[in-house]
């Protein structure tokens, strides 16, 4: 992979963070985090392509559970807590970009969630 590319990713996938970010500053609550998973998941989809195509292949995985997450919430799951779920995933993925942190911790408790869903 060209270093042209792995700038382009990176870039791509902090305008994803970012607008996860925006959206979550706009929501106060569980239920404003629902109404909204169609756009978190939009950026969610983006960033699990991405990711593992420059490398970052932890931050694809928690991407796609992420993503699983979401769509379980667009097809009406109301899992108590998404709120501080997605604003400490969302630090997390932001965590990963900037110095590459160790996300096996957070993949397995997001795991979780999904299959407590």
């Amino acid at each position: 992979m060209s270093d042209e590319f792995v700038q382009l990713a990176t870039k791509e996938i902090n305008e994803e963070i970012l607008g996860m970010k925006n959206i979550l500053n706009s929501c106060s609550d569980d239920a404003e985090v629902f109404q909204n998973s169609d756009k978190f998941q939009k950026h969610t989809h983006k960033i699990k392509g991405l990711a593992p195509m420059m490398g970052k292949n932890a931050l694809g995985n928690l991407a796609a559970v992420l993503d699983d997450i979401l769509k379980q919430i667009m097809a009406g799951k109301t899992p108590s807590g998404m709120f501080d779920v997605m604003n400490n995933l969302v630090e997390d993925l932001a965590q990963n970009m900037n110095n590459d942190s160790d996300l096996d911790s957070v993949i397995q408790k997001t795991k979780n969630l999904l299959n407590n869903l």
